[in-house]
């Protein structure tokens, strides 16, 4: 699920990017309830500030967008995946050198330009026409003054000038999408030698020297993180609750109040899946072979193979160990195309082959759930758990309370506990980062424990089905242990960086030979190494079949053809070095290009305009002077 917002996420900030979102009021501003905040500064950008109101509107609009795209199902822990909070501050950096440069280059909108702007919103008008009534009356809706409003406003319009002019100044011509195309599609096939580190470690011989510089080179390195031990009275809800009592009424009146929203259920199917693997960059002919293979599937699922059998032969996917099974899946929260598809296809039912960005998928439907209301009989267990956990929650929140003031004035934990009949335990030392497992997952209180200062009592936090508070018993400072306690991983340290270097010189040697040379074979066989092929692949492709991911090619492109056979460098990982060489090569289809050239020219153009829009904001932030308040970054 992240993987698929945060995809979601990287094609706003496009969108951003290239002015294409048309400023609508509800979709905008809509939801907005942040109210007043505090005026301090998030950042100074060239001595303009970033307020914490303009970082809690960003938020909360973020925050809405992706709630609406999740039909209500955002977590906390989908937030903190995400990195919302960092990228709404960078969004904001952005957004203030963009309009500063604006300014500069006299591109500001005027007060005509934001009335024209507004008379256009379709919100704002009655019967066609603007109308002010309307217009201040959804202000006030939500919690909106005119003014901020209009400002806002005039800054997007200020922005889109900016990135018109950006934009409107590049170009792509014919010649560069034909190359292009050539390029990206041609499939190449390489001999490459590896060469690897472990091979190297046997010839490290080590001295107590060498081990000693190694440790005093790498002292950062190998400190031991600051710990901490925390103590904490727990006080469970289920504890509190034996003594709840729900009245029928009570529990008519929570239905009635709720009834659209907690006692709706929507469609669900309960589904199996067969996925298979299709690239983003895979040929025509390739996507024919998949999707051939996908409708031969489908045959024999609807002759009566058994579909959980061919999901674990046929399936991709992680879910293929248990027969494609992904449980129940509510409409509305697939990608369209696939929701489409799956509440298309009847109960028992194996759909037609789909495709999508993961792939070419095939689904088959075990069993359905019709969307219902729940009467007041169907939701009477659900709504008496959920009023007498309240009733627990509100008295177990009464007892911590009392409990915490008794330890702030210095009452012990286990007395506390012995007498409100909790328990009181302790942790292990633990370092941030590290997940303890009476705590879980819960970000919140590792946050609240490393701040505590020594005796400090913490904020009381809801965890596990339960309150709890803590104090910190101990903390132990970051150290670099002496040498002689750590010998062993430092020895261990020291042999596989000077075997990793050895290997470099090896694998550099080797290379001077080939480009002498020319030949991969001859040169293995001289030095008994092994030559292995990656096999076809298109020169685009985010990594090398065989081999994986090669830093040195980030962003630079192989740069090996029949006319420069052999690789110019030689390319690591971390526990291997790689020669590379070209071995073939299978010309672009130019004919599908010619096909498909106005849609390429149309990508093409976006993409360019993109790195120049990239490109632009990075030089305005090299030259920028931008100071961050850290204290509120990390608190928020």
């Amino acid at each position: 699920m992240l993987d698929f917002l945060r995809k979601k996420k990287r094609n706003w900030a496009i969108l951003f990017l290239l002015g294409l979102i048309i400023i609508v009021f509800v979709a905008f501003y809509g939801g907005n309830k942040m109210g007043d905040r505090p005026t301090s500064e998030v950042a100074m950008i060239n001595g303009e500030p970033i307020s914490q109101r303009e970082f809690a509107a960003e938020y909360q609009r973020t925050i809405e967008r992706y709630r609406e795209m999740l039909k209500g199902q955002l977590t906390e822990e989908m937030i903190k995946g995400l990195n919302l909070k960092g990228n709404i501050v960078e969004n904001l950096v952005q957004k203030k050198l963009v309009l500063q440069e604006a300014r500069s280059l006299g591109l500001v909108a005027t007060d005509d330009d934001v009335v024209h702007q507004l008379a256009k919103v379709p919100e704002f008008q009655v019967a066609g026409r603007f109308n002010k009534e309307r217009y201040l009356q959804l202000l006030q809706a939500n919690r909106l003054q005119p003014a901020q409003f209009e400002e806002d406003q005039r800054d997007q319009i200020t922005l889109q000038r900016l990135y018109n002019i950006i934009i409107d100044s590049v170009h792509v011509s014919d010649a560069e999408v034909h190359e292009r195309y050539r390029l990206d599609q041609e499939k190449i096939n390489l001999g490459f030698i590896k060469l690897s580190v472990n091979d190297f470690a046997s010839q490290v011989k080590l001295t107590e020297d060498d081990i000693k510089k190694f440790y005093e080179r790498n002292k950062e390195s190998l400190k031991e993180p600051l710990k901490i031990q925390v103590e904490y009275l727990t006080y469970p809800f289920e504890q509190f609750s034996a003594d709840t009592q729900v009245s029928a009424k009570e529990i008519e009146e929570y239905y009635q109040n709720n009834q659209k929203t907690k006692f709706h259920r929507p469609r669900e199917a309960k589904v199996r899946y067969i996925s298979l693997a299709l690239a983003p960059t895979a040929s025509p002919e390739e996507k024919k072979v998949v999707l051939a293979k996908a409708e031969a599937i489908v045959k024999e699922a609807r002759r009566g193979k058994d579909f959980a059998q061919l999901a674990k032969k046929e399936s991709a996917d992680a879910t293929a160990a248990k027969g494609g099974d992904v449980g129940w899946v509510v409409q509305g929260q697939m990608p369209p195309e696939v929701d489409k598809l799956i509440f298309g296809t009847g109960k028992g039912d194996v759909s037609d082959p789909v495709e999508s960005p993961g792939g070419v998928q095939i689904f088959k439907i075990d069993d359905t759930r019709e969307e219902k209301n729940l009467t007041l009989e169907e939701a009477t267990a659900e709504i008496t758990q959920i009023l007498k956990t309240d009733q627990a929650k509100k008295a177990a929140g009464k007892v911590a309370d009392n409990d915490r003031v008794k330890a702030q004035a210095g009452t012990e934990f286990i007395k506390l506990a012995q007498a409100s009949g909790v328990m009181a335990k302790e942790t292990k030392l633990f370092a941030a980062g590290e997940i303890l497992p009476e705590f879980g997952q819960n970000q919140e209180i590792y946050k609240i424990a490393f701040g505590l200062g020594q005796q400090d009592v913490s904020q009381i936090v809801e965890a596990n089905n339960g309150y709890i508070f803590l104090r910190l018993k101990q903390r132990k400072e970051s150290t670099v242990p002496p040498l002689e306690s750590i010998k062993e991983q430092v020895e261990k340290g020291a042999k596989e960086a000077k075997a990793y270097e050895l290997t470099l010189q090896k694998g550099n040697s080797l290379l001077d030979q080939l480009k002498k040379e020319k030949d991969l074979a001859k040169l293995a066989g001289a030095n008994d190494l092994k030559v292995d092929e990656t096999g076809w692949f298109q020169r685009n492709a985010p990594q090398l079949p065989k081999i994986g991911d090669l830093p040195e090619l980030r962003g630079s492109g192989l740069p090996v053809s029949a006319q420069q056979p052999v690789a110019d460098r030689l390319y690591t990982q971390k526990d291997a070095a790689y020669i590379l060489a070209f071995k073939e090569s299978r010309p672009a289809d130019m004919e599908q290009f010619e096909k498909e050239k106005v849609l390429l020219k149309k990508q093409a153009l976006v993409e360019t305009r993109q790195r120049a829009l990239a490109k632009y904001l990075e030089s305005l932030k090299a030259k920028a002077k931008i100071q961050f308040n850290n204290d509120f970054l990390e608190a928020s």
